[in-house]
């Protein structure tokens, strides 16, 4: 079939409404992260990091603070290992459901259920029971104030800043263990570059236990990929396994059984060179007309879910960008700018938190239509204001 079927500022409409990105969302922070099936944390502190600048782009005037409250006072969410056995926050009603459908994700080797099987034994279940028991007495430490306390100090310091591996004892191990099995909970995390963990026993915020006796593990993967189809708007298997992990082969038979239950549909007309799926609850929206005043700017991390997989986002947006993670000299951290439903250019922007100043790096605009858009500057203004920023500095000006 060919691609008069469908009009692309529908689908775009579909996926950003979906994404919480069409207008910015008054809903709690607790329903937006289910809505968009978490918020993965990143540590890269070249701007607040993803997880603030996701919750920004998407929560009418949110500030930073907010989500530290929820996740860390008020555990409305929780961090936790789950797509890709990447950290994420995901809402604590849910918290179960992820780590029963995501333990089984592969990556570096191994994945979350293997590699504590691998471990298990009954001399590691006393260990941890020990580490467990020394722990019951304190309301949050961080991994170095944990040792302190048990006298370890010293041999904490060579496994871990030396990697000397004769000092890999088996009460560190049991902490490891402790963290993936989500026995102990991050409560907080400390200003600095890299926000160093605070860690708490899951018994001491209320948690008697994680797991659903109700669901088996497949229930719990057709569940969290029910749950990513309605999050992405339009979509298909391959983008949801590029996005979470789960092999395409594994979940091609749950697309295949969430359509015979009429959850998901799967649209009549090709895409490029595919067929996608939507859910049910978003059908209606095909017969809607898109709108065409839509001018509000979102600017988008580069770890945002939206723009993560550069073949579905070029597809349905038109759209791509490269950046540098790992380079320390010139690394790139572009956030893109999208105005209504289209992409149209970015930003490689840094905040010097000593100076306060925000600097734009570079402004590039794909679209000529939008180069002097008074929007995006409204924007960027914004955006300094929520990393207080006293001063916005262009490159130039540097």
């Amino acid at each position: 079939m060919n691609n008069t079927n469908y009009d692309i500022n529908v689908m775009r409409n579909i996926i950003l409404e979906s994404q919480h990105l069409l207008k910015k969302s008054s809903d709690s922070i607790e329903d937006i992260v289910s809505d968009i099936c978490g918020l993965q944390y990143d540590p890269n502190p070249t701007i607040h990091l993803n997880q603030y600048m996701m919750l920004w782009s998407r929560k009418k005037d949110f500030k930073a603070e907010q989500l530290d409250i929820a996740a860390y006072k008020e555990f409305k969410i929780v961090e936790t290992w789950t797509f890709k056995r990447n950290m994420f926050f995901v809402s604590r009603n849910e918290y179960s459901l992820y780590k029963k459908a995501t333990k089984g994700i592969v990556r570096w080797g191994s994945s979350d259920e293997s590699w504590l099987a691998e471990g298990d034994s009954p001399e590691m279940q006393a260990v941890e029971k020990e580490l467990k028991e020394s722990l019951i007495e304190f309301d949050g430490l961080t991994a170095n104030q944990i040792w302190e306390n048990l006298n370890l100090s010293y041999e904490w310091n060579k496994y871990r800043r030396e990697h000397d591996q004769s000092y890999n004892l088996p009460i560190f191990r049991a902490f490891y263990r402790l963290i993936r099995r989500g026995d102990l909970l991050t409560c907080g995390r400390n200003p600095g570059t890299f926000r160093e963990p605070v860690y708490i026993l899951k018994e001491k915020i209320g948690f008697s236990d994680w797991t659903i006796d109700s669901i088996d593990e497949k229930e719990a993967i057709k569940c969290i990929v029910e749950k990513l189809i309605a999050s992405l708007g339009v979509t298909d298997p391959v983008h949801v396994s590029h996005l979470s992990g789960f092999k395409t082969a594994d979940i091609l038979p749950i697309f295949e059984e969430l359509e015979s239950e009429k959850k998901i549909s799967r649209l009549s007309y090709r895409i490029g060179r595919k067929k996608y799926y939507i859910h049910s609850s978003k059908i209606q929206l095909l017969n809607e007309k898109a709108a065409e005043d839509l001018c509000e700017v979102r600017l988008i991390s580069p770890m945002d879910t939206i723009v993560r997989d550069k073949t579905w986002l070029e597809t349905f947006f038109d759209y791509s960008f490269t950046f540098e993670y790992f380079k320390k000299k010139g690394m790139k951290w572009p956030l893109s700018i999208l105005v209504g439903n289209q992409f149209v250019g970015y930003l490689d922007c840094k905040m010097d938190w000593k100076t306060k100043k925000f600097i734009i790096k570079e402004k590039n605009i794909f679209n000529p239509d939008f180069n002097d858009y008074k929007g995006i500057d409204v924007a960027i203004e914004e955006l300094a204001s929520f990393h207080e920023a006293k001063e916005i500095v262009e490159k130039a000006k540097v």
